[in-house]
């Protein structure tokens, strides 16, 4: 299997268990979602260092303000992702985050001037009417916080996606750098939006209590770093439109962990209803008509007369036919193989 795909697949994965243990994290142990996600930012950022080894991250890349624009656009998208899972199963909001995939699409287009393939906008209509659906049935609508928070996350993931496919350090082949530089990153900006939200709550001991500590410490270290890393290298290998199309499987992955969980009785109330899987599919659905047009148009075409040629040549064989008598047969060169019958 290459490589590409599966980075890809453990990408999704490591996301969809993240997103499974904080929503029950979140419900059984009624957590902050802001201060949870900060301290699991912080948690993965240093584990990201340590990967990353004893040398120093490159202090150029911390000049760079675009360093620093990747760094706040992760921490806000984990955040309000974060914040959804209190109010929304991982399934519903799977299907209300395939929202990327038209989004990234559009944003490519408009950044690097790269035209979605020819009947891709087939694929992102039926993303969208399944989209549609689920937010309608929600109960407030489009005014629902969920709606808002989802809408800003996204835009906050596709803003990251575009900087990480271009950023230079996020280019290179070298893993410990790209650790040291994310982790740092990630480390310090997350620091100072947890300290934002200290500064509002007004009591830290009311916010950063020992279980959110160990809860955020704990899915940092062992989930959260990993899917920021597979994140980054499956959008170097295959591109950010093809990774945000994949990530569009999230919803089926949740659910499935999501079940297991309620199974084990980690949470006691579910909120999946068939309609709701159904939307999946549809997500799924459109993913891959997307998926297919992309393909499509990376074929190379034929050679300019090279089509026009071989059509000719079908008719001067077939033309005889319809007049009642076969092609006349011609002789070979001496120099031009005979084929052979099997034997």
């Amino acid at each position: 299997m290459p490589l590409a795909i599966l980075v890809t697949l453990g990408a999704l994965l490591s996301w969809a268990a993240l997103l499974a243990a904080s929503r029950v994290l979140l419900l059984r142990l009624g957590l902050d979602p802001w201060a949870f996600s900060f301290v699991q930012l912080c948690a993965g950022g240093l584990v990201l260092l340590a990967a990353g080894g004893r040398r120093r991250p490159d202090l150029s890349s911390f000049r760079r303000p675009a360093t620093w624009a990747l760094g706040v656009l992760r921490v806000l998208s984990a955040a309000c992702y974060t914040a959804v899972l209190v109010r929304l199963s991982v399934l519903e909001a799977g299907v209300l985050g395939a929202v990327n995939v038209p989004l990234v699409a559009l944003a490519v287009w408009l950044a690097f001037g790269r035209r979605p393939a020819r009947g891709e906008w087939l694929g992102q209509l039926v993303i969208l009417a399944a989209i549609l659906p689920l937010v309608a049935g929600l109960e407030g609508g489009l005014r629902d916080p969920a709606v808002g928070l989802m809408l800003l996350n996204e835009l906050c993931l596709v803003a990251a996606t575009l900087l990480a496919e271009r950023h230079p350090d996020n280019r290179s082949d070298r893993p410990g750098a790209r650790f040291r530089l994310t982790g740092a990153v990630l480390l310090v900006t997350a620091a100072l939006f947890l300290a934002v939200r200290l500064a509002e709550g007004g009591s830290a001991g009311g916010l950063l209590d020992r279980p959110l500590l160990a809860a955020g410490a704990a899915v940092g270290v062992a989930l959260r770093a990993p899917s920021m890393v597979l994140s980054f290298w499956s959008i170097r290998l295959v591109g950010a439109r093809n990774y945000m199309a994949a990530v569009s499987l999230l919803p089926l992955l949740g659910l499935g962990l999501e079940q297991a969980a309620l199974a084990a009785g980690l949470i006691e109330v579910s909120r999946f209803r068939p309609g709701t899987a159904l939307l999946a599919l549809g997500v799924v659905a459109g993913t891959l008509l997307v998926v297919a047009a992309r393909i499509r148009a990376r074929r190379p075409a034929p050679p300019r007369g090279q089509e026009s040629v071989a059509r000719t040549w079908r008719r001067r064989q077939i033309r005889p036919w319809h007049r009642g008598h076969p092609p006349a047969r011609k002789a070979l060169s001496p120099d031009r193989p005979v084929a052979r019958d099997p034997a």
